[in-house]
């Protein structure tokens, strides 16, 4: 049994915090194109929203179905999806098969952003003063009920296009 992130976007305070920790962790550098969270914010006649995207751990996987290579599996000691570079072709194909954004291609397409849940221990998770981010039990949640329900946030909200790998 695996784990996922689970979100509260309402108590969402945009802060980003969750961005710089994730980018931090991995890669030594407070950098959100980095990072395997990311905030969609939007202010409109001075409100702000917030909806914070981070993998799913769906099951299945579109992104391991996409993959042409097997870059991604399911890591079979905890569940989680697992990323291997060496096998990445960087097509892309993981990012598109995402319907919420979160796999992300950075550095114009070399590197494959993923969540790997801080190997048990999320950082963004441990971080998030609003409480947004929890964590669960993979059986605990429906990952394809958590999918529509951001989906008909982002159609809601007006937000696809601004999708990471999507903006322009």
């Amino acid at each position: 049994m695996g784990n996922v992130i689970t979100i509260n976007h309402e108590s969402c305070t945009g802060c980003k915090t969750c961005e710089m920790l994730c980018s931090l962790h991995h890669f030594g550098e407070c950098n959100p194109v980095r990072s395997a969270i990311r905030i969609i914010r939007r202010e409109r006649d001075g409100l702000v929203f917030c909806l914070p995207l981070v993998c799913q751990q769906c099951e299945p996987a579109p992104c391991v179905e996409a993959c042409p290579t097997e870059a991604f599996s399911r890591d079979e000691n905890n569940g989680t999806l697992a990323f291997n570079k060496e096998e990445c072709t960087d097509c892309g194909l993981c990012e598109e098969a995402c319907r919420i954004g979160c796999l992300t291609l950075a550095h114009g397409g070399t590197e494959i952003i993923n969540c790997d849940l801080c190997r048990g221990e999320p950082q963004c998770v441990q971080a998030c003063h609003a409480h947004c981010l929890t964590m669960a039990g993979s059986s605990e949640v429906d990952s394809k009920q958590n999918i529509e329900h951001i989906i008909s946030i982002l159609k809601q909200e007006g937000l696809f296009d601004r999708l990471p790998g999507r903006e322009g």
